[in-house]
């Protein structure tokens, strides 16, 4: 096992034990309601899991990412769609941009969504673009005292429940993609429709839609840049993706990790021809590889996190991790439902809402074959001695 502080060891005990208590009993309930977990969010913020690894002068808590990442895997081995909540707001959003904003802007909307007081997500995607992130025609134009914003965004993550959005949109006509700026948009703005609701086969309860601006005006204070970094809108949504990749594996592993722990219970209390059905080696086989797999991805991810955390070039390890990791959830979830039977396809159990939820993550932040572009171009690309 990759070796946790003792800390970090007594954290996941921790938010394990909140997890059995508070999520895993209702969430196969909750997923059929298809609602926004408001109780579970203010618990998780009381409980001061969003702040983990933030900086104690931002509220934070001061601890590593692997925190973190612990947070994210626990959580979701209750409930994914509580994992796609935070990996939005806290990883995508506010660890992406916390050395890129100003004072009044730490104030009004970072430390709260650090904190969790405030949920944001970021406003990326766009229909046209497909697998390109940088494909944006969404467009923000200076006027007088303030930005003219128009345009519309697509899949976004906590839409509609969102206190704000961290919208990406261009500020020259026909621009390249180095000429895109980041926003804050308060979701009370005049000219933001955020009511239309996509209807997926899982994640339930982390309402994802699409997003229009119409002819919304923006202070000034809405731009987020870096001024010491010359294209910073560009550089900080490569670092969300990056951040939104590694925290989602986090949650794919935690998934993974649920749809594990119950196929091991199934199976040790289930007999056949008077034989517990462990026993046998077609269903004892599959889930030491299921455990196997599991173990490699959580080394990954711990190991992948220290070099994001000390500002080593990630950007090829993290589309490794999040490539593994999300193929064995989706591989995990089914071989799961296969060894319960009928029964880990039925509604009223945690098995099938897991494998409705797994079928997202190779598509989610970035595709399994954006993963093995980003990872084939760096073998082509460099010189062998860097690539290990």
């Amino acid at each position: 096992m990759y070796c946790l502080t003792e800390e970090e060891l007594a954290l996941r005990k921790e938010i394990r034990e909140f997890t059995d208590r508070e999520i895993l009993p209702g969430a196969t309930e909750l997923d059929a309601s298809k609602i926004y977990p408001v109780e579970l969010v203010r618990k998780i913020r009381e409980a001061g899991y969003p702040a983990l690894s933030f900086p104690k002068e931002l509220g934070g808590q001061g601890k590593s990412l692997r925190s973190c990442m612990i947070f994210l895997e626990e959580i979701s081995r209750g409930l994914a769609s509580l994992g796609l909540v935070y990996t939005a707001n806290t990883m995508q959003v506010c660890y992406s941009l916390v050395d890129a904003v100003t004072e009044q802007q730490k104030q009004e909307w970072l430390m709260p969504a650090i904190q969790g007081e405030k949920i944001l997500t970021l406003a990326l995607s766009e229909d046209a673009g497909g697998s390109d992130a940088f494909a944006i025609n969404t467009y923000a134009q200076w006027h007088g005292d303030g930005w003219i914003l128009n345009g519309s965004k697509c899949w976004i993550s906590n839409a509609g429940v969102a206190d704000g959005y961290i919208v990406a949109a261009r500020t020259t006509p026909h621009g390249r993609s180095h000429d895109i700026s980041l926003f804050f948009v308060d979701s009370h703005t005049p000219g933001v429709d955020d009511s239309e609701r996509a209807n997926l086969v899982g994640m339930n309860n982390d309402p994802t839609s699409n997003i229009f601006f119409h002819d919304c005006h923006l202070p000034p204070k809405a731009l987020i840049s870096n001024p010491d970094v010359p294209d910073s809108g560009y550089h900080l949504i490569k670092r969300a993706l990056n951040s939104g990749r590694l925290a989602l594996s986090a949650v794919a592993i935690g998934l993974a990790q649920g749809a594990l722990e119950d196929v091991v219970s199934y199976t040790k209390n289930r007999s056949y021809l008077g034989r517990r059905i462990s026993g046998y080696q077609g269903v004892s086989f599959p889930i030491a590889e299921m455990m196997t797999n599991i173990s490699l991805a959580r080394h990954m991810l711990y190991h992948t996190a220290d070099i994001y955390e000390a500002g080593d070039p990630a950007s090829v390890d993290i589309a490794e991790l999040k490539l593994f990791s999300c193929e064995m959830c989706q591989s995990t979830c089914t071989s799961a439902a296969q060894l319960h039977g009928a029964i880990g396809y039925d509604k009223r159990v945690n098995n099938e809402r897991r494998l409705r939820d797994s079928l997202l993550f190779t598509t989610m932040e970035g595709t399994s074959q954006i993963c093995k572009i980003i990872i084939s171009n760096a073998l082509y690309n460099n010189p062998p001695e860097m690539l290990y």
